[in-house]
This record gives C-alpha cells, structure tokens and sequence, in this order.
C-alpha cells in the first residue's frame, strides 16, 4: 500500500469513526516525522496513550487534510489541537498557514527553523507548547532553536524540556536517541496530554 493511500484510508476512518459530542471533547491531530506513519514513530507508537486519556486522534502528514480535520471538528463546536513531531512540525505549521485554526498545537522536537519561514509571522500562532529533549543533537532541532522560537512567538508558545536519559543514536535525528527522547516517552506524552485536555 502507497503512503498516499495509507494517509487517505487513515484520514477517512478518523472522520467516519465519529463518537458522541460528549465524548469527543479533546480531540488531536497528530502529525509523524519525516518517515510518516511508521511504528517508530513517537506519535504513532504513542497514539495508544492518546486514546487512553481519553483523547480522539486523527493520524495524517497532509496539511489539507489536517486542515480540513480541523475545520469539521470546529464547525461542530468541539476543540482540537494540533500536534507534529519533528519534519511533522512544518506540516503542522503548513495547515495553520492555510488557514487551519487550532485550539492549539504541540511541536515535539520540531523543525523550529522553518515552523518560523512557514508561518511568517507569530500573529498566526495558536497558543502553543513544546516539547523537546534538552540534549537532542540532531543538527535541525538544536535545543537552541527552540528557545529562539520560544522568543519569537511573543509570548504564544511555552516549552516543556525533557531530560530523559539513555544510549546515543548513531543518527541524532532519528527516533532513537535524544531527539525521540530515548523512547523514554512518558514525561513527552504527558505533557501532550495535559495540553490538549486544557485547550
């Protein structure tokens, strides 16, 4: 099966697999790495923690579809956050630059450089957390970037430092090592958690 094909038969169970108003208060989008929808992942082999907390997720790499998501969970009243993990950062950024409005959105061990490109401005921000590993070394998410992003927001985005701890990856951008917090998720995961039940 084609990724594409995969993200279109994720995408369209997440809509039809509706639950009552009542039950579906928080709701996510959750946005992988470059690898997409794979089980290392740090939201896909999180995505169980997810729905037991209680929240709905949707599972995407496509801006417009995360777009449109957003706009069907909104037009029925309920809140959603928007959530990407590393190269997924951008395309969460992508879907609020077209227009995507968010209660919020997470960027774990994000892109932050080009979050800011895409964006253009901090005025398009929801408020926003994130989440990422005080040693990660992979060279696109230095930890220095995400405190200038923390800067550049104007206030809309807080960070949550994670200081797990365990054996390098040979890749420091990979889901192996600091960047996906040694797969020592649980301080990571719940930070999410409590974001989205607050927004």
């Amino acid at each position: 099966m084609t990724r594409s094909v995969l993200l279109a038969s994720v995408f369209v169970f997440a809509c039809f697999a509706e639950t009552s108003p009542a039950a579906a208060a928080n709701v996510a989008v959750l946005m992988p790495g470059s690898s997409g929808i794979v089980p290392g992942d740090f939201l896909v082999r999180n995505e169980g923690r997810f729905r037991g907390a209680g929240i709905r997720t949707i599972m995407t790499t496509s801006p417009s579809s995360a777009a449109e998501a957003i706009a069907a969970e909104t037009s029925q009243g309920r809140k959603i956050v928007i959530v990407g993990m590393s190269r997924g950062s951008v395309d969460v950024a992508s879907a609020i630059a077209s227009g995507a409005r968010p209660s919020g959105a997470v960027f774990v061990s994000g892109l932050h450089s080009m979050v800011m490109a895409t964006l253009g401005s901090p005025d398009r921000l929801p408020t926003t957390l994130v989440v990422h590993h005080s040693h990660d070394a992979c060279r696109r998410t230095l930890p220095s970037d995400a405190a200038r992003f923390a800067a550049w927001s104007g206030g809309r985005a807080r960070i949550q430092w994670i200081n797990t701890t365990g054996e390098p990856s040979s890749n420091p951008c990979n889901a192996q090592g600091a960047h996906g917090f040694f797969k020592q998720d649980g301080p990571a995961v719940s930070a999410i958690i409590g974001f989205v039940k607050s927004h």
